[in-house]
């Protein structure tokens, strides 16, 4: 297994242009069946850096989503205007049988790519994920998301709670993630906000026909058991599995023991 350097992340991205004139930025990396890994809300591709060693065997694209790490803004930020630029990524790139990896936002962007382009995704694996994340005006998140004001700070007390994880994560790799949140600018953070709180994939799961790992922590505070419960009971091919111990970004708190959930699955239904 060959680590990633935090300080070196950057440099593996590629860039190309979206219709409109957008850059839109992604790291390609490995050979072997492709691995569409989509990250959450305020992250880049970057989320991805800590389990990226243990997929060895795999072709990874793993984009930044529009607004987010070196990719432009675009003229929307729901999910659905994300899955259209992956669409076009997916053509440009000429991908076949994707395997799509979403966490958070990136597994809500993943269930509208799949309903959007049923022949170009195979399989989905759900991490942290929720159909309805309910982040509107009564949510405490969303109620502090509003409340940002730039110029923001990696040291802003908000990212505390924001990136808060159940078990050790690697220093280095946070503070960079903290980093790049801090480099968005709030009118981008509340645009997807607005977007996030008007989402609902009910309709969209149901209509899925094909197979479904969701992975999610017991301690996710953001979506918990209820999200889950609701997401398992959407989707009709889904193995669900529930990580004692864990919060909202399993593949940060323990990359080696998801990927090797995600290795099975793949095995066993690809």
């Amino acid at each position: 297994m060959t680590t990633i350097a935090q300080d070196d992340w950057s440099a593996l991205k590629r860039r190309l242009e979206l219709p409109g004139g957008r850059q839109f930025a992604y790291v390609d990396r490995g050979e072997g069946p492709v691995l569409l890994l989509l990250h959450g809300y305020s992250d880049s591709s970057r989320s991805f850096a800590l389990i990226a060693p243990y997929l060895a065997g795999y072709r990874l694209i793993i984009p930044d989503l529009a607004g987010h790490g070196a990719s432009e803004a675009g003229p929307g930020a729901t999910v659905a205007d994300f899955a259209g630029d992956l669409d076009c990524l997916a053509g440009r790139l000429a991908l076949r049988d994707v395997v799509v990896i979403g966490h958070s936002m990136g597994a809500m962007t993943a269930i509208a790519l799949a309903g959007r382009r049923p022949d170009l995704v195979r399989a989905l694996v759900l991490l942290s994920g929720s159909l309805k994340p309910g982040l509107d005006a009564t949510n405490e998140t969303a109620r502090a998301i509003r409340a940002l004001n730039d110029p923001l700070r990696p040291d802003h007390p908000f990212f505390d709670v924001w990136h808060a994880c159940s078990r050790p994560v690697d220093p280095a790799f946070l503070a960079q993630i903290r980093k790049e949140a801090a480099e968005i600018p709030t009118r981008t953070w509340q645009a997807i906000l607005d977007g996030l709180a008007a989402t609902d994939l009910g309709t969209s799961a149901r209509n899925l026909r094909l197979p479904v790992l969701a992975i999610a922590g017991r301690e996710d505070l953001l979506f918990d058991a209820g999200h889950r419960q609701q997401l398992a009971a959407s989707l009709r091919s889904v193995h669900s599995i529930t990580l004692d111990g864990h919060g909202h970004n399993p593949h940060w708190e323990s990359p080696a023991l998801v990927a090797e959930e995600l290795r099975s699955f793949l095995l066993a239904e690809i």
